[in-house]
């Protein structure tokens, strides 16, 4: 439980692409259910006689749906695209410093990575 709260506290791993992640389901969630919604309130409208307009609801609510699902998926990668760029900064910050004949800073070893 420390290490967790020694993680959060610390600022040597993002936890921004995690919480896009976890926003990104949510939203796509919220998206197939607002369509199970509208599509259902179709089917209403046509039941209880306005035929003409159920049926464009039947049409048009996938189409929304779709639009939307691509749009959802876009705003969330321009999210991740800051974090990956935040991590190949890194990266280039220290070949940087190797090709300047730097060594790297020494860093903890991470004790869930696998030593090969």
């Amino acid at each position: 439980m420390l290490s967790i709260f020694q993680r959060f506290l610390n600022f040597d791993r993002l936890i921004g692409p995690t919480l896009v992640k976890l926003v990104y389901y949510v939203g796509l969630a919220a998206i197939v259910l607002g369509a199970i919604g509208v599509l259902l309130a179709a089917l209403m409208t046509i039941f209880t006689g306005d035929f003409p307009k159920g049926i464009v609801q039947l049409i048009i609510a996938p189409l929304v749906v779709a639009v939307g699902l691509i749009y959802w998926r876009f705003m969330c990668e321009l999210f991740m695209l800051a974090f990956r760029g935040y991590e190949r900064l890194g990266q280039v910050r220290d070949l940087m410093r190797i090709a300047a004949g730097q060594a790297p800073p020494a860093s903890e070893p991470d004790e869930n990575h696998p030593a090969f």
